[in-house]
């Protein structure tokens, strides 16, 4: 971890916070904190602070971890989520999990909570690239769906007027008045198929700069 990671603890407890300490100094990882015990602390260092990722105690007195484990999802779903209890119990553990939880730690095991952070940052990081493709196809099959409109609606509208006054030009009689109006229509047709395949053309550069 050669990035100084922001964390954010919740913990009520001064003497679980230096245990915690020791182990990230121990382990050498570059880091900056801050450590909250209410929900109003906890949300306002969500916002401002913007943690890399959040090490959270199960109970506290005035707050607990599922609490701030819903809020982190509310607000901020790609920023990992590891409780540190040693009073959070299997059962426990295998809810907050279910509800988007990446890990937990007993604090009698904290030899386990630097490989765990490394494996949660990669993980979100994952998680975070893929939330990313996603919206890029997404947006992607949104300006094909919309090509596609196009094509098979709003071009035919413009062909069909153009052949119809193709037909009904006078070819026999070139200085007819009518051929005048017809021209004059053509173009109105012409210039409203150019705006399609321009609209065409721009969603095709988008699709382009989306996968650049």
């Amino acid at each position: 971890m050669e990035k100084s990671l922001k964390i954010l603890f919740i913990e009520d407890l001064a003497s679980d916070i230096d245990l915690l300490y020791f182990e990230l100094r121990r382990n050498k990882v570059p880091y900056t904190s801050e450590h909250v015990q209410t929900r109003e602390d906890f949300e306002l260092a969500l916002d401002t602070f913007k943690p890399d990722i959040v090490l959270s105690d199960f109970a506290l007195p005035s707050f607990d971890g599922l609490t701030a484990l819903q809020i982190k999802q509310e607000k901020y779903p790609d920023i990992p989520f590891i409780l540190v209890s040693g009073t959070i119990g299997e059962e426990n553990a295998v809810e907050l999990i279910k509800n988007g939880a990446t890990d937990y730690v007993l604090k009698d095991k904290l030899f386990t909570l630097i490989p765990k952070i490394g494996r949660a940052l990669e993980d979100a990081q994952k998680k975070k690239e893929k939330r990313i493709s996603d919206e890029i196809l997404q947006r992607q099959y949104k300006a094909l769906f919309e090509i596609a409109s196009l094509q098979s609606h709003q071009v035919r509208g413009p062909i069909a007027s153009i052949l119809g006054l193709i037909n009904l030009f006078n070819f026999d009689e070139p200085g007819d008045p009518m051929n005048t109006e017809i021209i004059m229509n053509l173009q109105v047709a012409t210039l409203a198929f150019d705006d399609v395949i321009y609209s065409i053309v721009e969603k095709t550069n988008e699709i382009k700069g989306m996968v650049a």
